[in-house]
């Protein structure tokens, strides 16, 4: 009697269902993994982005603005894309011809926004003393599907320190400055 070589179609179909089960597995880990990386990665990125901002000011006596940009040419209040660090003699915010683009940052954001909620409007301007000039606020960073296990935020005192949001209690929710559950807007 002969043997066959090979697999029955039963055999095939249950290894099939198998591999599935594990793909959905392990997109389901990979996506929520991916997510907290780009929040953390995003803090990250914008508290560098402000302490560069305050030690440039600081160190070559300039005025600087930092407003979100898509293309770094000028301010749009885009932060999502990215944000534009120019020197600002006059601080009124608007890149001029005789302004010198110190950065522009582009942000890789996918399936999220991010916003800044200040007291200076939509862009934050550097004293050349290191401080802001009224600039003080929040960034806040939120998925687009508002899961608050994802959401972050970067808080800039008067004096252009910056801070991020961490979770205080433990519940795998980061708090914003007054201690509640970051709110995306």
């Amino acid at each position: 009697m002969m043997k066959s070589q090979g697999y029955s179609l039963v055999e095939s179909l249950t290894a099939v269902c198998v591999l599935c089960i594990i793909f959905i597995m392990a997109h389901n880990s990979f996506s929520d993994l991916f997510k907290r990386y780009q929040a953390y990665t995003l803090s990250n990125e914008l508290y560098l982005l402000i302490a560069h901002a305050r030690s440039y000011a600081l160190t070559n006596h300039r005025s600087l603005t930092l407003c979100g940009s898509s293309n770094g040419e000028f301010c749009n209040n885009d932060w999502t894309s990215g944000a534009l660090l120019f020197e600002d003699p006059d601080r009124d915010g608007v890149l001029d011809n005789y302004d010198a683009v110190i950065q522009f940052h582009q942000f890789n954001l996918k399936k999220a926004n991010l916003t800044w909620k200040g007291f200076n409007g939509s862009k934050i301007i550097f004293e050349s003393m290191g401080i802001t000039y009224a600039s003080n606020g929040t960034f806040t960073y939120c998925q687009l599907d508002k899961n608050p296990q994802y959401s972050r935020q970067v808080i800039i005192n008067r004096g252009a320190r910056a801070r991020k949001s961490f979770d205080a209690n433990g519940d795998g929710i980061h708090e914003n400055s007054s201690g509640q559950p970051i709110n995306c807007p």
